[in-house]
C-alpha cells in the first residue's frame, strides 16, 4: 500500500476521534441545561402546588369564618327564643334557627373535605420537595463530573488537532484537498476498504480492471461510483472446491 495512503487512513481515523470528543463536548452541556430545565419545570410545579393549598386553606378559614358567625347568630336567636311569648314568632324562630343550623352542618362538611384536600396537597407537595432535593444533589453532583469529562475532552482534542496537523503536513497538498472534498460530501467515511471489488463504502462493484490496478498499489484510486478514496488489505484466495470423487464401478460379472 502506497505511503499516503496509509496516512490518509490513519488521518481518517483522526478525524472520526475528532468528530466524537467535539459531539461529546456539545452533548455535555445540554445534558446539564436539559437537567436544569427540569429542575425548573419541579419548581414550577411545586409553586402551583403550594398555590393550590393555599387557595384551598384560605377557603377554610372563609367557612370557618362563616361557621363562626352562624354559630353565634344561632346561640343569639336561641337567647331571643326564650324570650318571645308569641306562638308564631317562636315557630318562625325554630324555623330560622334550624336554617342557620343547616347552613352550619353543609359548611362543616364543606371544610372537612378541604380538610382532605389540603392533606393530599400537603403529601404531594412534600414528594415535591424530595424530587427537588435529589434532582438539585445529582446536578450538583453531575455538574462537577461534566466540567471534569470537559476538561479531559478538550486535552484529548488537543492531542488530536496536533496529531492531525502533522499527518496532514506529510500529504501531497492535492491529495488532501481530494480528500477534504470528500469528508465535506459525506461527512463519515472518506477512505474506504475494497474487498472482493467491492466498494464498502457505497456496496458497489468497482470496475475489475480498476480492481487490478488497486491490488497492484502503484496509484491513489477512487470508486467510480461514491467517489470514496479506496484501499486493499489483501484478501486470502478462496480454495476451489474438489472435485468430486468418482465412485468406484466394481467389475461386472461375465
Amino acid at each position: 500500500m502506497l505511503p499516503e495512503l496509509n496516512r490518509l487512513i490513519d488521518l481518517q481515523e483522526i478525524d472520526k476521534l475528532i468528530l466524537e470528543v467535539t459531539e461529546d463536548l456539545a452533548r455535555l452541556p445540554r445534558e446539564l441545561e436539559e437537567q436544569s430545565l427540569r429542575l425548573e419545570e419541579l419548581q414550577t410545579e411545586q409553586a402551583g402546588l403550594l398555590q393550590e393549598r393555599e387557595s384551598l386553606q384560605k377557603q377554610r378559614r372563609e367557612l370557618e369564618g362563616e361557621i363562626s358567625s352562624l354559630e353565634a347568630g344561632i346561640k343569639s336567636s336561641r337567647q331571643r327564643l326564650m324570650q318571645i311569648k308569641s306562638n308564631l314568632e317562636y315557630r318562625a324562630m325554630l324555623k330560622e334557627i334550624a336554617f342557620k343550623e343547616d347552613q352550619r352542618d353543609q359548611k362543616e362538611t364543606q371544610v372537612l373535605e378541604l380538610l382532605d384536600q389540603i392533606e393530599a396537597k400537603s403529601q404531594a407537595i412534600a414528594l415535591q420537595d424530595q424530587r427537588l432535593k435529589e434532582l438539585e444533589q445529582f446536578l450538583r453532583r453531575r455538574q462537577g463530573e461534566i466540567q471534569a469529562e470537559i476538561r479531559s475532552l478538550k486535552d484529548k482534542l488537543a492531542g488530536l488537532e496536533e496529531r492531525r496537523q502533522l499527518l496532514r503536513q506529510e500529504l501531497p497538498p492535492m491529495l488532501l484537498q481530494r480528500y477534504e472534498f470528500i469528508r465535506q460530501r459525506y461527512n463519515s467515511t472518506t477512505v474506504t476498504e475494497v474487498r472482493q471489488g467491492v466498494c464498502l463504502g457505497c456496496h458497489m462493484n468497482i470496475l475489475p480492471q480498476q480492481y487490478i490496478d488497486l491490488q497492484k498499489g502503484l496509484e491513489i484510486l477512487q470508486c467510480p461510483h461514491c467517489q470514496r478514496i479506496l484501499y486493499w488489505l489483501g484478501e486470502e484466495e478462496e480454495e476451489e472446491p474438489a472435485p468430486p470423487k468418482r465412485a468406484s464401478r466394481k467389475a461386472s460379472a461375465s
